[in-house]
């Protein structure tokens, strides 16, 4: 299946005005183009709207948005992980020169329906034994035989996605190995609409993306511990949650700066306000030391990868960013 481009609706923030100043009207009517994650996405269209900021932001995976982003067409990119070697090659082909900035934390997490009350907690070899290419599980008797004997119905991200990579490579030992037989999409209300449909649902997303879920369908689905461990901010920040915890990020052209004043003032407001919008948008914060660490580097637009096309770092942000 693959990834589908949906542009995101913008989003009244304006409970969010008492927490920052907006920035000028003259904004207003200055295009940004957003390629990438549509995880990331609600963050940015967070940002830009409680910033009165016109973006055109397409939410097709943060792999397609590389491809775009590498390509010079857009200004840009959001991504649920790291930029891989070869889009690190792709843009330095091209001439795109880029700042590589993490924005918050995501905890990827395993969802299913309210009604299922015995699915609670599941382990890492349960999940590789659901999830595997090769997986002969299709019923919840087959994860275990005291469960019920019925079909589970599984949902997720398509190829293209940079949660999609993440969790086949955290789940299966490489990117892009699953099993063929579940449903994908980039639009996260039908994703969180399958699961809230669905008694025997199970699917996986990013914590933002489950949190922010319409009211109605987050009342009919909920969270899975991973063996035994809830995918909270404070188990996010702290490493329990480990591995499915994982940085966030936005990758910026430095041509589109020169080419876009709007691009810069876009961005320097960006850095600033994004630790507000994120409890909003039901992502983590990066707590206070690497978020000035993230100012900085954005200052002084300090060019290139952090983690030598490593998609999936593991290291200390905080090392990474002061290197």
């Amino acid at each position: 299946m693959t990834a589908r481009s949906i542009r995101i609706a913008a989003t009244s923030f304006a409970a969010l005005a008492a927490l920052t100043g907006c920035a000028t009207a003259a904004n207003e009517g200055a295009e940004i183009t957003v390629s990438g994650s549509a995880t990331v996405a609600p963050i940015t269209q967070a940002v830009a709207d409680q910033g009165r900021f016109a973006i055109d932001l397409a939410a097709e995976g943060t792999i397609n948005g590389f491809e775009r982003f590498c390509a010079g067409e857009t200004d840009l990119n959001n991504a649920s992980t790291a930029i891989p070697e070869e889009f690190v090659a792709s843009c330095a082909e091209n001439g795109v020169d880029f700042v590589e900035l993490p924005i918050g934390l995501d905890a990827m997490t395993l969802v299913r329906n309210e009604a299922n009350s015995f699915a609670t907690d599941l382990s890492m070899t349960e999940l590789a034994d659901i999830w595997a290419p090769d997986s002969t599980v299709t019923t919840w008797a087959d994860v275990r035989s005291e469960w019920p004997d019925d079909e589970i119905g599984l949902y997720g991200r398509p190829d293209g996605s940079g949660t999609f990579d993440f969790f086949t490579n955290t789940v299966n030992g490489e990117p892009g190995s699953i099993r063929d037989d579940y449903q994908a999409t980039n639009d996260m209300v039908e994703l969180t609409s399958w699961v809230a449909d669905d008694e025997n649902a199970l699917a996986f997303m990013g914590v933002g993306n489950y949190l922010e879920a319409d009211e109605e369908q987050r009342d009919r689905i909920t969270n899975i511990a991973i063996d035994g461990v809830m995918p909270t901010l404070e188990h996010a920040q702290s490493g329990e949650y480990t591995p499915f915890s994982r940085p966030l990020f936005i990758y910026v052209s430095l041509q589109a700066i020169e080419e876009k004043a709007a691009v810069a003032e876009f961005v320097d407001y960006y850095v600033d306000y994004v630790p507000n919008a994120l409890p909003f948008t039901g992502f983590y914060g990066l707590g206070d030391e690497v978020t000035e660490l993230v100012q900085a580097r954005w200052e002084a637009r300090t060019p290139g990868a952090m983690f030598d096309g490593d998609e999936f770092p593991t290291g200390d942000l905080a090392a990474a960013l002061s290197s």
